[in-house]
């Protein structure tokens, strides 16, 4: 799937009316946006795209609806939305005047910023946090400083990962997140990611077992508990959203999508398809692209 992944210059190039040098220009694997330099120029609604990145973005005014896998988000200043990296996204609307900050962060960089126990807190996030003045002027704050490192022609990188490590561990607290996650809960949430980063190539449950050092019955039991939904159930819904993008962004026949993803079996591919998203491949392409 890394192929199928939007970077910054694609998304500009996309979904936006004009090109402006300081959207692309920022190399550190850490990036930051004003939000009144990308803003104005969406070409919203934006269809979903699955983002090379984890994207937090805060907002001091205005508004935006943003879905997230099946779910839709109305933002409203001030906030923060956290989406992490494979996830599938959608723009449905932006105010043009917004303010704030857009940041966008290479996994690699979080996985070497954050202790596991951390990466867990993050990924319990609610999308949407919804912040008291206070707390926003402190995050408009640290990002401002944060900006104004990265875009320096010389950032200091232990400087900047510092500010943004800030940023996160805020938000954290803010949600409420920090707190000390029962064993099952930890094991389903980090069972999730995982799917989220290998689906493609690992749609058994015993991959995801072993690299959690827990039996395939222990996993299952704690999938159950937190989701409400089995193991292998969650593998092939993340494995179907995902197709839902390739099924969008591409004029691959639905049996090359099935193969993509590597289903050995389009037939069950195309069955699995309509159990999960209610219509076939065929329907949901034909309804999207109206």
């Amino acid at each position: 799937m890394d192929k199928n992944k939007i970077n910054a210059d694609e998304f500009v190039a996309k979904f936006m009316d004009v090109s402006p040098q300081n959207i692309t220009h920022i190399q550190t694997p850490i990036k930051i946006f004003p939000l009144k330099d990308i803003a104005p120029y969406l070409k919203t609604p934006i269809p979903p795209f699955f983002f090379g990145y984890n994207l937090l973005i805060h907002l001091t005014e205005g508004y935006f609806t943003h879905q997230i896998e099946s779910t839709t988000f109305m933002v409203e200043a001030p906030a923060v939305l956290i989406s992490n990296y494979g996830h599938i996204s959608a723009i449905h609307s932006v105010d043009k005047s917004a303010q704030g900050y857009c940041v966008l962060v290479k996994e690699q960089a979080m996985t070497s910023l954050f202790r596991e126990e951390e990466i867990l807190n993050i990924f319990t996030i609610s999308p949407l946090v919804n912040l008291e003045d206070a707390d926003n002027r402190d995050l408009d704050r640290l990002l401002d400083m944060l900006y104004r490192e990265i875009v320096n022609e010389s950032p200091y990188q232990q400087y900047y990962e510092s500010i943004f490590k800030t940023v996160i561990l805020k938000i954290i607290k803010l949600s409420d997140a920090n707190r000390i996650l029962p064993r099952r809960q930890t094991i389903a949430m980090a069972f999730k990611q995982l799917v989220h980063l290998h689906f493609n190539k690992h749609k058994l449950v015993n991959y995801y077992a072993d690299r959690l050092s827990v039996s395939v019955n222990y996993l299952n039991r704690c999938v159950s508990s937190v989701f409400k939904k089995p193991s292998k159930e969650i593998i092939l819904e993340i494995a179907i959203i995902h197709s839902q993008l390739l099924l969008l962004e591409t004029d691959k026949s639905i049996a090359s999508i099935a193969y993509e993803l590597e289903f050995s079996d389009p037939s069950y591919f195309a069955r699995l398809f309509k159990k999960i998203a209610g219509i076939s491949p065929s329907e949901y392409r034909k309804i999207s692209q109206k």
